[in-house]
């Protein structure tokens, strides 16, 4: 489809990296360069724009007057510092052009169309610059606070409330229909697809992942002079943790992802021994046992491995997000879908976080996935052929018509 694979070159040249690969990280003037450029294409196609207090938003189609419902469409639009073209924007774009036909199908169809549609926008799913991520969603959801998201600081001590302000999305309109159902269409970030040779996935749910924030604290002191044996070396025990951590899960041996993937420094200065140094570990499974009893291993051995070269550890934060199911009836629509339209579909479980899962804390979601090629994303190299793009269109909007043609 021409059009969509325009607009996400478009959106791509937008924090583009110069090597395929795009920076638009939350809340920053690249960011507001996407939103301002999402919110004219919504306008452009006729659609309600709204825009709530966390900065999501919506283009509503006006399928069905008498109904207050609304099914929503979308994804993100911000990436991680290396992000690439599709993952997030992908969803957005195809959500947007995939309202426009359900809305020229359902003019062509009067009164088939028993409930509204919408795409959204959600504001700070990577979490790249404001932790937690899935900000936006969870806000949506309910299941964090509108003042909760405004605190959350980036490295700077800018907070997201202010920084939404000073692009102008802290907004005011929230979507005054009543949300039912949500479709994500993502690309999967992993291999299984292509390895299948499958077009679509079905997601049916999510693996446990437990993030880990562990701060070490040493002493500081001059790397030239001081003697080794009284050195309290903050980096050092760091240094032993992250080893650690990938020793557990080695030990496990049962099938768990394990990551440190980010490390603050103070007083990050080549001729000064670390005092005090964060680092943030995950752990992610599909079985919430083994995620559990990985890292309680690995924080009981490095709080003593720590103690023994005389540093002491404590939790900054310790988020346990649970596997969570998606909706089986949208679950089993998108498997039908895929199978009508002669596609092979497969069925599995996503190891990465998604919208999709904090807003099914509010309403059935459903996550569909197209083939990411050699499983390669968060990576300026990340590709999804068109052909394949375009499939996962079609998948959406035949699903997203049966959702709001159906009776019940």
């Amino acid at each position: 489809m021409t059009e969509l694979h325009d607009l996400i070159a478009t959106f791509a040249a937008i924090g583009s990296t110069g090597d395929g690969g795009v920076c638009r990280l939350t809340a920053t003037p690249l960011d507001k360069e996407a939103r301002d450029l999402f919110l004219r294409e919504i306008s452009r196609r006729g659609l309600l724009p709204r825009i709530d207090p966390i900065g999501n938003m919506f283009g509503v189609a006006v399928l069905a007057p008498a109904s207050k419902d609304v099914v929503i469409a979308g994804s993100h639009l911000d990436s991680q510092p290396t992000g690439g073209r599709y993952d997030g924007c992908y969803g957005v774009l195809a959500g947007l052009l995939a309202v426009q036909a359900v809305r020229d199908r359902a003019l062509d169809n009067p009164g088939t169309a028993r409930r509204n549609l919408a795409v959204a926008n959600w504001t700070n799913e990577e979490g790249a610059r404001f932790q937690p991520s899935l900000t936006g969603s969870s806000v949506f959801a309910g299941s964090l606070s509108l003042e909760q998201a405004y605190a959350c600081k980036d490295g700077d001590g800018v907070t997201l409330g202010d920084a939404l302000a000073m692009i102008g999305y802290r907004g005011a309109s929230p979507m005054e229909f009543e949300p039912v159902r949500y479709v994500e269409l993502h690309v999967e970030q992993g291999d299984l697809l292509e390895g299948e040779a499958a077009d679509i996935a079905a997601v049916s749910g999510a693996w446990m992942t437990r993030k880990i924030s562990v701060v070490f604290e040493g002493e500081v002191s001059h790397t030239g002079p001081t003697p080794m044996g009284r050195r309290r070396d903050a980096l050092r025990a760091a240094a032993r943790a992250i080893e650690a951590l990938y020793s557990e899960v080695e030990r496990a041996n049962a099938g768990a992802h394990a990551a440190a993937a980010r490390i603050s420094v103070f007083p990050n200065s080549p001729n000064v021994v670390a005092g005090r140094v964060r680092v943030w570990f995950e752990v992610r499974h599909d079985d919430e046992a083994v995620v559990l009893a990985i890292s309680d291993r690995f924080l009981q051995r490095i709080e003593k491995e720590a103690g023994a070269i005389g540093v002491q550890i404590s939790i900054a934060a310790d988020e346990q997000r649970a596997a969570p199911m998606l909706d089986p009836a949208g679950f089993d629509m998108v498997r039908s879908v895929a199978g009508d339209l002669g596609m092979k579909a497969l069925a599995l479980k996503t190891v990465t976080g998604h919208d999709a899962l904090a807003i099914q804390k509010r309403i059935p979601s459903s996550l569909i996935f197209v083939p990411s090629q050699g499983g390669l994303s968060h990576n300026p190299r990340e590709f999804t052929a068109p052909e394949a793009l375009d499939k996962g269109y079609e998948v959406l909007v035949e699903t997203l018509w049966r959702m709001v043609t159906a009776e019940g």
